[in-house]
């Protein structure tokens, strides 16, 4: 590990994949970002996609090892050649495959501080395969990465089951208010239903999600003759031609709108009366703090990482994770208009936490 001189800039490597556009690729732009003045930061990714270009209009230095056409072999082989080039003090890994080769990587030439920040619990149980690849994971984790970041609490605990706990920090998530407000733009859904409230779920389309669930409030409102809802879906994945025939089976097609992937998120969650977020776990995302700082209701199942945003005046959270808790906290609802008091998950402050971690743990003796 490194003992630099005073004055030295820190050189922190972050692998990424980059093969999607989410929560956790969101976060890790926003904290590239925020370190660019603090440290001498580049990012290797597995994909091209949305995450390499905004990192590349940050200025920031992106190498591209396609994993569609690279082995796992050789991307090993590549990012051993550039960690030995780029003479990293941190090597900052996301994500299980990258968590795996980048460590290994760092630990087979350099042997720079290396860190990974966990964004999530894993979404499911797997095969054989993945089983594996996990037990790999977490061998490496013990043995070759010093440090490891939560973005909240719970995981925070969850990852103590297997790592030492002085090796664990959290570090929740962090948004750039300023930012977020300036991309809010006109968007279309609410001309066409003016006098109605606009209810948005956002992010994968898949099982862990339970869209199905958010479904399942459309209907349950359409039984109740309450027609004060409409309902929108926006992203894609695997699971919308499930969630397209529930739909068709519900006979709730007059009041849900399938948009598919937005680039235009900031608009929509302004615009939106309230983000619901019914997933059966999750880390801290990103969607639930830029709701908040949009100024926009959340209503949440409460578990996770969202657990904390309780104190929020316009988080609301709910649990048993049913169609009937969220029917209650929605029709209870007296006021969509708050606006959010005392935001305090500021990108700044979520790289300076970061920041204080890399310099700690490479400052030596």
């Amino acid at each position: 590990m490194s003992n630099l001189a005073p004055g030295t800039r820190l050189r922190v490597l972050h692998i990424l994949s980059g093969d999607l556009w989410a929560g956790a690729e969101a976060q890790a732009h926003t904290l590239l970002k925020n370190l660019r003045p603090l440290c001498d930061v580049s990012a290797i990714l597995l994909n091209e996609g949305e995450l390499a270009n905004r990192l590349r209009a940050d200025d920031i230095d992106v190498t591209i090892l396609n994993e569609a056409r690279l082995s796992s072999r050789k991307i090993f082989t590549s990012l051993r050649a550039h960690i030995r080039q780029l003479k990293p003090d941190v090597v900052h890994t996301h994500r299980q495959k990258e968590n795996i080769l980048g460590a290994l990587a760092n630990a087979t030439t350099l042997r720079a501080l290396c860190v990974r920040t966990v964004h999530g619990a894993p979404e499911f149980s797997g095969n054989w395969r993945t089983r594996l690849q996990r037990s790999l994971e977490r061998w490496v984790g013990q043995h070759y990465q010093a440090l490891f970041i939560a973005v909240s609490h719970e995981l925070k605990d969850q990852l103590s089951i297997d790592y030492p706990g002085h090796r664990i920090s959290t570090v929740p998530n962090g948004v750039d208010v300023a930012v977020l407000r300036a991309q809010v733009g006109p968007v279309d859904f609410r001309a066409v239903h003016p006098n109605k409230k606009h209810l948005g779920i956002i992010g994968r389309l898949v099982p862990v999600k339970r869209i199905d669930i958010f479904l399942e409030i459309a209907a349950r409102l359409r039984q109740e003759n309450n027609s004060d809802f409409q309902f929108h879906i926006i992203g894609d994945g695997p699971a919308r031609p499930l969630l397209e025939g529930q739909v068709r089976d519900l006979n709730i097609g007059d009041r849900v709108t399938f948009h598919g992937h937005r680039d235009d998120i900031p608009s929509i969650i302004a615009a939106l009366d309230a983000v619901l977020i019914c997933s059966d776990h999750e880390g801290l995302p990103m969607v639930a703090l830029e709701t908040l700082a949009l100024d926009t209701l959340l209503i949440a199942h409460n578990i996770g990482g969202l657990s904390e945003l309780a104190d929020y005046n316009t988080a609301l959270l709910t649990r048993p994770n049913s169609p009937a808790s969220y029917y209650k906290t929605l029709t209870g609802i007296a006021d969509f208009s708050l606006a959010t008091e005392n935001f305090s998950h500021h990108a700044k402050k979520n790289s300076e936490q970061t920041m204080a971690l890399y310099s700690a743990m490479t400052a030596g003796p």
